[in-house]
């Protein structure tokens, strides 16, 4: 007997019927609907009649047996009759208090189409209003397409889907008759589908081929607890119920507890009696069982593969395991789940509380690591509004014990309701018997950065950590041990070389432990905030200034120098302030020397700060740190600030180090810098030949702090008009520094600029723009696009080509290095200043002058921020 074809409602707005150009969203909508069997239904399809607008949109909707809405980024045109709400959300409201199924499909923001899909200049709020609404009360299905294609594909598999989905039964009902169960399923006991369950549908479509060749496993990656591992086999229970004639959940986090549920099962199958012990009723159901075909097994919560093996069916027999053990090759196929990925983390918040804009959704996932228990807790306590987005988010960093106990997530039996904290406290008690040293690694973790944590760091560097982590830090064998326990029990993401904590647990953890039982100790007695400012201090690279080399190990540790930095930590460092002031200096210098001078600024300033009021103003350390932040100021444009500072360092060096001291000299030569900066090119000339004078003597000839003196006073010869001085120079400088420092060295390239330009104003535009080129290749290899040298080669290069008459090349040049400038330089940055009047002249070459006057104002409005402009490269 053939299956009736049901009348189908199409609801969308009109736009989505013309596009995109050759198929549109509707067309697809349309064919899908004929494909399986249906009969589509659209309001186009009719004439007007005596009823209202509205009233003939219910009676058309009540007429059908499904509803079908592909909502895009219009709301349509307003109902006549009731002018609140479009055509479309009428027929979906009529949708709902007629009880009809439902099945909703969003547009995603990158769909196939043009611009007008996207926007709706007169009703925008209304749609976006609506698609949220859609959000929280989605019908059975709602899903996100990008292209008819792919709506035609969803569309047939949710109708076909639609046939047998039924409501789920009350919290683990049992059921032994056909029609109570979803499905009609005959045997059943699974926990309630969970409401609102949004998220996994890749992964919910993996378990079903993956369950068509044997057990499978859904587990966290390297152990995750909280990752929705039991509110996933549900939902694919639920799912699936009418592929199976037998579905049964058993708690398997105690082993000794699963025969009694298997002989739970087999009086449900009327094969076993209730006064029959259970050792003899578990062979025989699982002898029924492999015989049979249409049964799932689903063990939540399982132990280890050893513990669950004996249980295991086998035959026909479908299982589903949820787990923290990762290792179950050999028994089931693994099936890895993450947290959500950030576009499911907002749909799911954003559908428990509506009211969040969307900068605070981003922030409060971001926050929580978009870890679907904890965000669920989040979900309850901000759907009210009695705790904003920033009160939650401050109690998350001060009291998160406090505030992870309140609200639930679900149980380790998939039942049982338990706060976030109380679920990760029950781990760190049995890790802290089972392993103190474990526990020690995970509260190290902690108070570093969430992104993974170099095994070295921990490994390298024993005397810094306490005891019994120190002992096992030194043996390979034992770390194996820790870190495979770890994995083993979901508490850490354990790669070959790294470890990764997550916020949540780490936010646990950090707020102290709830009684003895966690080794808090540490060996300095500081407690874990300066342990880690201690390893981070051992384990820095060589020192990254203008050494490209190892500017990756800086790279990979900077997230957590920045955590173990923040202002918040400083008054947990007060014993410590050395190890503070040092870190922050190496962050500051890694991150100017790579490219990055205004992220730099403000540690360099809080290295200052902390250096004078710890030191005084004589002492070594605060030198090094007003050195370091007249450098970033320079950096930065600020000469005049940058001078002060480094005259008032030099003054004191002299007095205390000596005039002839390497750190001296330093300052001495970063002062002459900034005389160049303010135009005082004299008076940093004399400066700079000093400097050189006295390092050739104290260095020697080829040492690169004598040719970085070489290198200045070539430039300032430049500016001085010298340029056959400069130029000679620069070409011995040059020479020097490709042997001493090698050809791609940033200081030989500074050379090769500086060259570059000398060439040029000689006449030399040839070989000037030949240099250059190189170097600007060199800079772009071994510095990158936007590091700020790699700009002063490109801005040198687009004069010149203008020189050589290419100003087509010049401009398009000129453009790129100033969009660049602003975006890595600032605004109003000298330079920046620079590269935007070398455009004026380009684009007055080229006739183009209402462009160069745009430029031009832009020019005087930023000049008034940056009144001092150097006339310097």
């Amino acid at each position: 007997m053939g299956v009736s074809p049901r009348r189908v409602f199409l609801s969308h707005t009109s736009e989505l019927r013309e596009y995109p150009e050759g198929g549109s969203f509707v067309d697809a909508m349309e064919k899908a609907v004929l494909r399986g069997r249906d009969a589509p239904v659209d309001m186009a399809h009719f004439t007007a009649g005596v009823l209202t607008p509205a009233a003939s949109c219910r009676e058309r909707v009540a007429e059908c047996d499904v509803y079908l809405l592909v909502a895009g980024f219009r709301y349509g045109s307003p109902v006549v009759d009731r002018p609140s709400l479009s055509y479309t959300e009428l027929e979906f409201e009529a949708a709902t208090e007629l009880g009809k199924p439902r099945l909703v499909f969003l547009l995603d923001q990158q769909a196939e189409g043009p611009g007008v899909l996207f926007l709706d200049p007169e009703f925008g709020d209304r749609q976006e209003a609506f698609r949220r609404r859609l959000m929280l009360d989605s019908g059975l299905i709602v899903k996100t397409v990008r292209t008819p294609a792919e709506l035609d594909a969803v569309v047939v598999q949710a109708l076909a889907e639609l046939r047998t989905a039924t409501t789920a039964l009350p919290d683990f009902a049992v059921t032994t008759g056909r029609g109570a169960s979803p499905g009609g399923v005959p045997v059943w006991k699974v926990p309630a589908r969970l409401q609102g369950f949004a998220g996994r549908e890749e992964l919910l479509e993996e378990l079903s081929e993956s369950l068509d060749a044997g057990p499978v496993v859904v587990r966290a990656i390297e152990g995750m607890g909280g990752v929705g591992k039991s509110s996933t086999a549900i939902e694919y229970a639920h799912r699936h119920a009418a592929g199976y004639d037998v579905v049964w959940w058993i708690a398997a986090e105690n082993p000794d507890l699963i025969p009694q549920q298997l002989a739970e099962l087999g009086q449900a199958l009327r094969l076993t009696e209730p006064s029959e012990p259970v050792g003899a009723a578990v062979p025989r159901v699982l002898g029924e069982l492999r015989n049979r075909e249409r049964v799932l097994l689903v063990f939540d919560n399982a132990e280890h593969p050893q513990a669950l093996a004996p249980y295991l069916p086998g035959g026909q027999v479908r299982v589903l395991i949820t787990s923290r053990y990762p290792f179950w090759a050999g028994v089931a196929v693994p099936v890895s789940i993450d947290v959500f990925i950030p576009e499911e983390s907002a749909r799911f918040l954003a559908a428990r509380a509506p009211h969040l804009t969307a900068d605070e959704i981003a922030e409060v996932t971001r926050t929580l690591g978009h870890l679907p228990s904890a965000l669920d807790q989040a979900a309850a306590l901000l759907a009210d509004s009695t705790l904003t987005p920033a009160n939650y988010l401050s109690l998350l960093d001060s009291r998160a014990r406090d505030l992870l106990h309140r609200g639930v997530t679900l149980g380790a039996d998939g039942d049982t309701a338990m706060p976030v904290a109380a679920s990760w406290s029950l781990a760190f008690d049995a890790l802290a018997q089972r392993d103190p040293a474990a526990l020690q690694l995970l509260t190290l973790l902690a108070w570093l950065a969430p992104e993974p944590v170099p095994l070295t760091l921990i490994t390298g560097h024993p005397d810094v950590l306490p005891e019994p982590l120190a002992a096992v830090a030194t043996d390979p064998l034992r770390m194996a041990d820790t870190m495979r326990l770890l994995r083993e029990r979901a508490l850490a993401r354990v790669d070959a070389d790294s470890l990764l904590l997550h916020r949540i647990p780490a936010a646990l953890l950090r707020t102290g432990p709830d009684d003895a039982r966690h080794p808090q100790a540490t060996t300095h007695g500081s407690g874990w905030p300066v342990t880690a400012a201690l390893v981070l201090r051992r384990g820095l690279p060589e020192n990254s200034w203008n050494n490209p080399a190892v500017w990756p190990q800086w790279h990979r540790l900077l997230p957590h120098l920045l955590t173990t930095t923040a202002p918040d930590r400083h008054d947990l460092l007060a014993t410590h302030c050395d190890t503070l002031i040092n870190l922050l200096s190496g962050i500051s210098n890694y991150l100017e020397t790579s490219g990055q001078p205004r992220q730099a600024l403000p540690h360099a300033q809080r290295a200052h700060r902390l250096a004078h009021d710890h030191h005084g103003p004589d002492h070594t350390t605060t030198f090094n740190s007003n050195t370091r932040l007249a450098l970033r100021l320079s950096a930065l444009g600020e000469y005049q600030a940058a001078r002060e500072l480094d005259e008032d360092t030099l003054n004191r060096q002299r007095r205390v180090l000596g005039d002839d001291h390497p750190n001296t000299l330093i300052s001495a030569n970063n002062l002459a810098i900034n005389l160049r900066g303010l135009g005082e090119y004299q008076a940093a000339r004399e400066l700079d030949e000093d400097t050189l004078n006295r390092r050739r003597r104290v260095l020697g000839e080829n040492h690169p702090d004598t040719l970085s003196s070489a290198n200045n006073l070539a430039i300032n010869l430049r500016k001085l008009a010298k340029h056959q001085a400069a130029r000679e120079l620069d070409e011995d400088t040059l020479a020097r520094r490709r042997r001493v420092l090698g050809d791609d060295h940033p200081n030989t390239l500074n050379s090769a600029n500086n060259l570059a330009i000398n060439l040029r104003k000689l006449g030399k535009h040839q070989a000037a723009r030949e240099l250059n080129e190189d170097t600007l290749n060199r800079r772009r290899r071994v510095l990158g696009e936007n590091h700020p040298g790699t700009l002063r080669s490109a801005n040198n290069l687009a004069i010149h080509l203008r020189e050589l008459g290419d100003c087509g090349a010049a401009r398009e040049l000129n453009e790129d290095t100033l969009n660049r400038r602003r975006r890595v330089l600032g605004e109003n940055h000298p330079n920046t200043l620079r590269t935007a009047r070398n455009l004026v002249v380009v684009l007055r070459d080229l006739a183009q002058d209402d462009q160069a006057d745009a430029l031009q104002a832009w020019i005087a409005h930023a000049t008034k921020l940056q009144p001092r402009q150097p006339d310097a490269n």
